[in-house]
């Protein structure tokens, strides 16, 4: 038995694909490749597959991962080349490799935000407000947790999780490249940043793109 970590890209149409459904997908594009799962014992066994942070509904990855175990040996060559074909449309595997980190590891995702505007003036205004508000110090909005067994709304102040923001205007639309927390402690969603930015600057983009391009470590370090 042995334990690999799948790289993959979900783009397009894929990001409709609820985390949910991107379980069943995987375990059946596994299947259809014809790699050896390694099932957990016990009165219900089900396949070993893991992902690193489930990704929201809505947003696309460059750079997903999922970890599973296998039965016999198999090269991660012959991993990767088994899934050409077998992928639901809008992924791909990328990349096999053993696993370097563990998901515990996970403290930052970067993002690329693309935001479309009605006009110049509004991506213009929006452009330099984001920039105050990012690097300010009282950006918050309301995020989702639990108290017990109680769903409950708090506020959090978003800028102690964003760190290395860029931006950049293009006519009528602003791209926003950023790092955010994440990991199991804290995962900071971009669509909340988007909606927290929007809200305090009273412009609402026309349409968003966010890409999550990679994970990283303690020190901005490639997860691996």
């Amino acid at each position: 038995m042995q334990c690999v970590r799948i790289w993959f890209r979900k783009v397009g149409r894929a990001k409709y694909i609820s985390h949910l459904d991107l379980m069943r997908a995987m375990t059946k594009a596994v299947r259809r490749a014809g790699i050896p799962l390694w099932y957990t014992e016990g009165f219900n066994p089900h396949p070993y597959m893991t992902f690193a942070l489930p990704l929201s509904l809505f947003v696309e990855s460059e750079r997903e991962c999922v970890d599973i175990k296998i039965e016999g040996d198999m090269s991660l060559e012959e991993i990767k080349n088994r899934f050409d074909g077998v992928m639901a449309e809008g992924m791909e595997v990328i990349d096999v490799n053993i696993p370097v980190n563990d998901h515990q590891e996970i403290r930052y995702a970067r993002y690329e935000m693309t935001l479309d505007f009605e006009d110049g003036t509004a991506a213009a205004n929006y452009f330099y407000s984001a920039q105050a508000l990012m690097t300010g110090d009282d950006l918050t909005a309301m995020k989702k947790g639990k108290q017990g067994r109680k769903k409950v709304l708090r506020e959090v102040v978003l800028n102690p999780h964003i760190f290395n923001p860029l931006f950049e205007q293009n006519g009528t639309s602003v791209k926003i490249t950023v790092d955010l927390s994440a990991g199991q402690q804290i995962n900071i969603n971009p669509s909340l940043v988007i909606d927290a930015l929007s809200e305090r600057i009273g412009i609402q983009p026309t349409y968003r793109t966010i890409v999550k391009k990679s994970l990283m470590i303690e020190g901005f370090k490639e997860f691996k």
